[in-house]
């Protein structure tokens, strides 16, 4: 008997489709002081890229800098537990180099790297000051 595969992958994308749909999280990063603070949704691909900036006067001049945070991560979920797998790049002005009359603002940056499993709805420490939260949401 003969059976066309297109006919085979509909009828395994319509039983496939409704599960992965469901499949919605949003995930909150915050520092312990609560200087950071990002939200952001996890769609049914189960990856997520954010990424919040602003320009800001450096402080010693005219010159503007770029600050703020690119995430990026994937998540698996089984059992009520999620695999959160991401990186953290954040960027922020650190302090000033004054050089005779020249005034250089000094860029911090860290980055933060985390394979961790979270469970669903509770605070999980990522490292020593970054916390993150995670949601399923329908």
């Amino acid at each position: 008997m003969y059976i066309p595969s297109g006919l085979i992958a509909a009828v395994i994308l319509a039983f496939a489709s409704p599960l992965r749909a469901q499949e919605h999280y949003n995930v909150v990063f915050t520092t312990k002081d609560g200087g950071l603070r990002y939200s952001m949704p996890i769609d049914e691909s189960r990856k997520a890229v954010f990424q919040a900036g602003s320009r800001v006067a450096e402080g010693c001049g005219s010159q503007l800098v770029d600050t703020g945070a690119n995430i990026e991560l994937t998540a698996h979920a089984s059992d009520g537990k999620v695999v959160l797998d991401g990186v953290i790049d954040l960027t922020s002005i650190a302090g000033y180099v004054y050089v005779g009359s020249l005034c250089q603002p000094i860029i911090g940056q860290r980055r933060i790297a985390f394979s961790t499993i979270v469970e669903l709805g509770k605070r999980t420490r990522l490292q020593d000051d970054l916390e993150a939260v995670i949601t399923k949401v329908n």
